[in-house]
């Protein structure tokens, strides 16, 4: 079992952890953390990665992806490369590699790459989730449409104001989960963390609702019926991959501190994000 593995670009720390599904323990800045732990849930915790739709394994994920041993690869220095066994999910035959780097103005890049090991081509997306804690606030810009979630689920609404669709967990009520599955603009999904006044920046390339997987969405909310957590998570485009090719999504993530003044103003918020994303592109 490897022991956890940090990649650092200045105050900015990620830990993952190889014996567990390649699983991101922890996003730190400055040593404050900003994803929720086992005590909020004894398995969803952290951050994981999923293949897409979840139509094709439902539930429970598929364990050499999501909660298996991901061997340690060769990397450059400061970086993790980390592989998972083979995985299958009907006749489709794959394996996940995740790559990750320091970038610059405190960030890190994540590579995600599914690879075929069949015989036969297959169509699927990458599916990055991270579990914050509850009371904070998520924000995109909104696409072209807010879809249907999948069953058992409720539907989370967004609210949508100057072209940005908003959450607001605060206003949570437990008894069910809640899932939104949208469309979003300009590759970017903010998380703000309240307590810790840290905004969680994810970025990544935009793809047309047409090139998202069937009955899911490039950005997916989840409010678990109990209130304690909170998935945010973004999915890449859904392509064929011919037996031996790769299909690769990156996403690059960042956190903010931020000022008292902008915290309590939500269109401040959006812009302090969106000045984030163009330094950082």
């Amino acid at each position: 079992m490897h022991e956890p593995l940090s990649v650092e670009s200045g105050p900015l720390v990620m830990t993952v952890l190889p014996g567990l599904g390649g699983r991101v323990l922890q996003w730190t800045y400055a040593g404050e953390p900003v994803l929720s732990g086992p005590e909020a849930h004894a398995d969803n915790w952290g951050a994981t990665y999923w293949t897409s739709p979840q139509a094709d394994w439902g539930w429970p994920p598929v364990v050499p992806v999501d909660s298996g041993p991901y061997e340690v690869l060769p990397a450059d220095v400061g970086q993790v490369a980390l592989v998972s066994g083979p995985a299958q999910i009907g006749q489709r035959r794959f394996r996940i590699e995740k790559r990750f780097s320091p970038g610059g103005s405190a960030s890190i890049d994540t590579e995600y790459r599914i690879v075929n090991l069949g015989a036969d081509s297959f169509s699927m997306a990458s599916w990055e989730i991270s579990r914050v804690p509850p009371g904070g606030l998520t924000f995109f810009p909104t696409g072209s449409g807010v879809l249907t979630p999948i069953p058992p689920h409720g539907r989370l609404a967004l609210e949508n104001a100057g072209g940005v669709s908003f959450y607001e967990h605060a206003g949570f009520r437990t008894g069910e989960s809640l899932k939104a599955h949208a469309d979003g603009q300009e590759g970017l999904l903010a998380h703000f963390v309240r307590g810790s006044n840290l905004l969680v920046l994810k970025l990544f390339q935009d793809s047309p609702q047409q090139d998202q997987a069937p009955g899911e969405g490039e950005v997916e909310l989840f409010a678990n019926f109990d209130g304690r957590y909170v998935e945010v998570e973004v999915q890449g485009p859904y392509r064929s991959i011919a037996p031996g090719a790769a299909s690769s999504f990156s996403v690059r993530t960042s956190i903010i501190p931020v000022p008292p003044a902008v915290a309590a103003d939500r269109q401040a918020l959006v812009a302090l994000a969106r000045a984030k994303a163009a330094e950082l592109r």
